[in-house]
């Protein structure tokens, strides 16, 4: 495993590995201290954790259902990596290559990975590069990619946050609070597959500025789920933030800017027993996800937006996570 290290004026500095294309610190100085924002193991530890710390999810993010692709009469069978599904692009996806370092920069570094046709049952050769780059206060998250048949693309960044700082005293994210500019999301069935576009009600209504703790497991989505893990449709075009996230002491906001059609939020349900810096042990609820993607299992569901790339055609994805310090 190779890593790699940014740095820029604004005091942002972003470790990484070749391995899984994977984020594995991210501190700024915050109130006269450097903060780590991001949950993180040791090196060595990276290969055995199963929660895709920080690493690229792909060729798929989310749930694909029955772990099946079909398009006019063709079918693929895929990892059933969380069966009946496949999550994430498989057992061996993404999150398990090293990845090429092409470039690297004082403040950005371009990846690379070619993904064969046949890979974890996926159709095509997948071609993709990726760029993290340091831009002021924003971490820049930027995909690229292009196939030589059709396939389904959406390629998402699995990092874990805590903006109050990720320390083995530290408190769960659940006292952040969350604005996410949606009126829909995807109510899931017991297995994570999510079911119909449904307008936001109770505690998935996240408009307005809300302590993640708020109500807590107080619907049936959050209880079946252990918090939330739900695809959010995002309302607002790219130049409008897409969530705003304030850290418990009030001392770090992060807005999350995105050209893509839907975040995941996700509140580390099931991180307990992972390992963390310096002989830490993750609990659930420690990090938060917000990842930017298409939506789960669109590939075999029209109605949930075409997310086949075809040959001749670029699938292109930014995110921007920006810091604002108090």
């Amino acid at each position: 495993m190779t890593p790699f290290e940014l740095e820029n004026e604004e005091g942002l500095r972003l470790r990484g590995l070749d391995f899984g294309a994977t984020l594995t610190s991210l501190t700024l100085p915050v109130a006269g201290e450097r903060r780590e924002v991001l949950l993180g193991c040791s090196e060595a530890a990276y290969p055995d954790q199963q929660v895709w710390l920080g690493a690229v999810a792909g060729r798929f993010a989310n749930r694909i259902g029955g772990a099946e692709l079909v398009r006019g009469g063709d079918r693929w069978p895929l990892d059933a990596n969380q069966p009946p599904h496949c999550l994430h692009g498989g057992r061996e996806g993404f999150h398990r290559r090293t990845w090429q370092i092409r470039e690297l920069e004082a403040d950005r570094v371009r990846l690379a990975l070619l993904s064969k046709a046949g890979d974890q049952g996926f159709p095509g050769n997948l071609r993709v590069t990726l760029e993290y780059r340091l831009e002021q206060s924003d971490l820049v998250v930027e995909f690229r990619a292009s196939t030589d048949a059709p396939t389904p693309v959406s390629l998402t960044s699995h990092a874990y946050f805590n903006l109050d700082g990720n320390r083995p005293d530290g408190d769960d994210v659940l006292g952040h609070t969350i604005s996410l500019n949606a009126d829909h999301f995807l109510p899931t069935d017991p297995s994570g597959l999510p079911l119909t576009v449904t307008p936001v009600e109770g505690p998935f209504d996240l408009r307005h500025e809300r302590p993640i703790g708020q109500d807590w497991l107080s619907h049936p989505q959050q209880c079946q789920a252990k918090g939330y893990d739900h695809a959010f449709v995002l309302n607002g075009p790219e130049q409008e933030w897409a969530a705003r996230v304030v850290s418990a002491d009030r001392q770090l906001a992060m807005e999350v800017y995105t050209n893509q059609p839907s975040l995941q939020f996700y509140t580390g349900n099931w991180l307990a027993g992972t390992a963390g810096r310096d002989g830490q042990i993750l609990r659930d609820h420690d990090g938060f996800c917000l990842e930017a993607q298409q939506l789960p299992d669109s590939p075999n569901r029209p109605e949930l937006g075409d997310v086949w790339l075809l040959p001749g055609q670029q699938y292109r994805h930014q995110t921007r996570y920006r810091f604002i310090r108090d």
